[in-house]
Parts: structure tokens; C-alpha cells; sequence
């Protein structure tokens, strides 16, 4: 069988394409969730305890930075077995308020409460605390019965990330 110059041609550009088809290029990644651009570690968390009506300021975004939360736990403590109370707790940035929640203790045989004692709140999305500002946590205690102190614990913590603004 004889072999035509068109055929060898044909056969040699066949063989440098597939070759180049199958040689490796540069791998580029694109973030499949949240890009967060900032630092090596810009994951931050605080906790602490509201007592009664309260505030703290957990968490300050950097100047530089912004402050992301994405994760906030709530829990209602109290000494006192029949403590019955609730209270509303906001998070805000100084001016604003950003979030709400409730949380309370009742007695087991009580039909005054329907509030949790565990509040757990995951946000994709999150709530921006702009660079510069601070995360308030405030809780207002709206009811309170036999509670040690007079007053219904609040347990805390928030976590989040800091980006670029």
C-alpha cells in the first residue's frame, strides 16, 4: 500500500492537534461560595453574657475590613429550675438594628412561654457590620418570673469573617 504525501500530512496535523488537546494548561479555581479576600485567618468569634436587660459589644470590624456575621447562638440560662421569663435580643451597628431574637425558659408544665432556650441562627448571606463599626448585642428582658437575681441570662456567641469593604 502505498502512502500519498496528502495522507502523511494529514496524519502529522491529526497528531500535533490531538498532542496539544491532551497537554496541560493552568489550572484556574473560581470560589464556589462566599469569596472572602482578606488576610490569612479573617475568621473571628467572641462570646459572652447578656444579664437581664444588657448590652455588649462583642466583635469591631477593623478599619480596613468589614465585619461579616454568618453565625449566631443564643441560649437562656438561669439557676432556679422555675424560672419562667423571655427576652428580645438585637444586634445592631450603632445606628441600625440588623437582627432580632427571642429566647426563654419556662416550666416544664407551662403554657406561658413558647419561646426556645436555644436560639442558633446560620446566615449564608450574613449581617454587614461596616469597617470601622461594632456589633452591639442588646437584650431586653420582656417577662421574668422566679428567676434567680430577678433577671434571665443570655449566652452568647457570634462568629463571622472579615472581608474588604
Amino acid at each position: 500500500m502505498v502512502t500519498s504525501r496528502f495522507q502523511l500530512g494529514l496524519i502529522a496535523t491529526l497528531a500535533v492537534g490531538f498532542g496539544f488537546s491532551l497537554a496541560s494548561s493552568e489550572a484556574i479555581g473560581y470560589p464556589a461560595g462566599a469569596a472572602v479576600s482578606l488576610g490569612s485567618n479573617p475568621v473571628v468569634s467572641a462570646g459572652g453574657q447578656l444579664v437581664g436587660s444588657d448590652s455588649a459589644t462583642p466583635l469591631t470590624a477593623p478599619s480596613d475590613s468589614s465585619l461579616v456575621v454568618t453565625s449566631v447562638i443564643l441560649s437562656a440560662s438561669d439557676t432556679t429550675s422555675n424560672c419562667m421569663a423571655n427576652s428580645s435580643v438585637t444586634l445592631s451597628d450603632g445606628t441600625d438594628d440588623l437582627a432580632r431574637f427571642a429566647v426563654g425558659l419556662s416550666r416544664p408544665s407551662s403554657y406561658y412561654s413558647n419561646h426556645q432556650p436555644i436560639m442558633v441562627a446560620n446566615m449564608p448571606s450574613g449581617i454587614h457590620i461596616p469597617a470601622g463599626e461594632t456589633l452591639t448585642m442588646t437584650s431586653l428582658q420582656n417577662f421574668n418570673e422566679s428567676c434567680s437575681g430577678g433577671h434571665l441570662n443570655i449566652e452568647y456567641t457570634v462568629s463571622g469573617y472579615y472581608a474588604q469593604p
